[in-house]
């Protein structure tokens, strides 16, 4: 395995070190705007432009899965994990760009700030309250992102992995806590440079490396010609499984975030049709990276696929372009985590404190303990490192597998389904969530069916069920 301390140079920690310095100081120059109140703290007072709505939607989309996830499943899988998820992933997201989008900015009114708000608008409190609690444990994945920016630092300064992760940690909860999503805002465009940057040295470099990229092809195929085919060998029910998960932005927080904090929903249109074209290439640009690793380090690569990947990646790139590299790791991470503390603070005091316990809080009271819910829990974050310091996949798997299943249906439904009803949104988001563990954890996805797919039928079946027995009684309500 390659030493990766003696490949790193002053030229890199001096990129590191910029980079950290800068996102620090956009913590505090946007502390005030931040600080009116929630609606400035968590949406920017929906004043983000098309260009700033590129950098954070690009930064929500794509995280450290993107880098390190599809480049061990480019090692692990070959070029068919392109076909099965990265394109598919683009076409499915395409109706949340340019028309779930714009239809949440431009009708839903203003004093919607999160998903849970957007539950009680659209059903009644008491799916609020289910999602706002259904979101906080798919948050601990927060501690496998951050394992995976304190992990590459480790490798690559020799120091302790835990003190990486402590360091890494404090920084992302210090410059969220100070300026919420206008800092974000300006350090997620950054990060978007930095990364689009790098994925274009790292495609460029390989090319050279390799002597264009038939002869990568041609090695990988050496090792397993399955690699180099559209299935890669995979049955219809796991490309299915693939396919599916492409729908978990349709339930995630970050991007009703963005989707709120926008100008108006035509902006929304173009920046996320943008960001779909960025993904494809990043994407495949990581995949590539991982096949390059497998032919590279084949022995590394059987036993530690993320190490592999980053020797690959340090025998490639030249001095400070490397760390230029691993910036963009650590923006990836730190644009994803820093986006869920600020939104984990605002189901905490927002959609909880301040919907049932507290209803009578100031504003600034509201963005003060939303920094103090920040803090505890971006520290606890850090602690939960030790559980999932073996993979994001494993995070993953048990932490926030069934949002899909159980907010898919009643978001979606919400929006567009006419008869809907309070009772519908409910049950149905009620009962997915323990069938998703009965089906994954207890009955071990039986004939091999997703719970994410078995979920989704199942919450539609309730969700049509109830609403046909309820609809009646719900407008009587609304008439009488």
């Amino acid at each position: 395995m390659v030493n990766f301390a003696e490949l790193w140079s002053s030229a890199d920690w001096l990129i590191i070190l910029l980079y950290f310095v800068f996102i620090i100081g956009i913590g505090f120059i946007m502390k005030k705007r931040a600080s009116k109140n929630m609606k400035s703290f968590f949406v920017a007072s929906r004043r983000l432009t098309i260009p700033v709505l590129i950098g954070v939607g690009a930064a929500s989309w794509y995280d450290s899965w993107t880098i390190v996830g599809l480049a061990e499943c480019g090692l692990t899988m070959g070029v068919c994990i392109i076909f099965i998820y990265v394109i598919p992933t683009a076409i499915l997201r395409l109706p949340l760009a340019v028309w779930i989008g714009p239809l949440v900015r431009n009708k839903i009114p203003d004093w919607i700030l999160t998903m849970p708000d957007l539950m009680a608008y659209m059903y009644d409190k008491r799916t609020k309250l289910v999602m706002a609690i259904g979101m906080l444990p798919p948050f601990l994945y927060e501690s496998a992102l951050l394992t995976a920016g304190g992990q590459v630092i480790a490798y690559v300064t020799g120091i302790n992995m835990w003190v990486a992760f402590v360091v890494l940690g404090v920084i992302i909860i210090f410059y969220t806590s100070l300026s919420g999503l206008w800092g974000l805002a300006v350090t997620d465009m950054l990060q978007f440079v930095v990364m689009s940057v790098s994925a274009g040295v790292l495609c460029f470099g390989m090319w050279a490396h390799f002597g264009g990229f038939g002869s990568l092809f041609d090695q990988v195929g050496a090792v397993n010609p399955d690699f180099l085919t559209v299935t890669g060998g995979n049955n219809f029910i796991a490309i299915l499984g693939w396919v599916i998960s492409a729908l978990a932005m349709y339930a995630n927080s970050q991007c009703y975030q963005r989707f709120g904090s926008s100008r108006e929903g035509g902006d929304i249109k173009v920046a996320y049709t943008c960001i779909m074209l960025f993904g494809l290439l990043f994407s495949t640009v990581m995949v590539f990276a991982g096949m390059a690793a497998l032919v590279m380090f084949p022995e590394s690569a059987a036993e530690a696929p993320s190490e592999a990947f980053w020797a690959a990646v340090f025998t490639i790139l030249p001095i400070g372009l490397r760390g230029f590299f691993v910036a963009a790791l650590l923006s990836a991470v730190m644009s994803t985590v820093s986006a869920d503390y600020l939104i984990v603070g605002a189901v905490v005091m927002h959609d909880i404190i301040k919907s049932f316990i507290k209803p009578d809080i100031s504003d600034k009271a509201e963005v003060l303990g939303t920094r103090v819910v920040i803090w505890l829990f971006g520290l606890f974050i850090i602690v939960g490192t030790f559980f999932f310091a073996d993979g994001i996949a494993k995070a993953y798997y048990y932490c926030g597998g069934f949002q899909v299943a159980a907010f898919f249906i009643p978001l979606m439904l919400g929006l567009f389904y006419k008869k809907k009803t309070a009772a519908a949104g409910f049950w149905s988001l009620l009962l997915t969530i323990p069938v998703y563990a009965l089906w994954a954890f207890v009955l071990g996805a039986p004939y091999g069916i997703p719970a994410n797919l078995a979920c989704i039928i199942f919450s539609a079946i309730v969700y049509v069920i109830v609403a046909k027995l309820t609809y009646k009684d719900d407008q009587q309500k609304i008439t009488g």
